[in-house]
């Protein structure tokens, strides 16, 4: 969400990390997730940080969370498996997460990057606030 409304501004980890109170380090593998990916970019140097690689209508959040959860299923019991419970074959709550699972994404994947900044001015303000901007 930063580096969607923070223009041509490029952020670091660092930055984001403090912003947010966050672990550096886990931020830090999500970033380079993230960039490997192809959704952030990263520059090095002086001036460098991270930038959108992508143009925010091309950002479907659905295909981010997706990307970023892999194939694992959201509830233990949705997995092949059943995982751990006894139960998964034959209960009902199983469909009904599953269904419930899938509505998730489907909601998610209506919406971009762009829909989710189009009204970027009160993340804008923040960051300025916070002399990240």
């Amino acid at each position: 969400m930063h580096l969607a409304v923070a223009d041509k501004h490029m952020l670091t980890t660092r930055q984001i990390a403090e912003i947010h109170d966050a672990k550096y380090n886990h931020l830090a593998k999500v970033t380079q997730w993230l960039v490997r990916k192809g959704y952030v970019a990263s520059v090095r140097g002086r001036s460098g940080g991270l930038r959108l690689a992508k143009e925010t209508n091309d950002v479907y959040v659905g295909l981010v969370v997706r990307d970023l959860e892999g194939q694992s299923e959201l509830v233990d019991c949705l997995r092949p498996s059943g995982g751990s419970c006894i139960l998964a074959p034959s209960c009902g709550l199983t469909a009904a997460l599953r269904a419930a699972q899938e509505a998730f994404f489907q909601s998610l994947d209506t919406l971009t990057l762009a829909d989710l900044t189009k009204n970027d001015a009160p993340i804008s303000r923040l960051l300025a606030r916070l002399n990240i901007e």
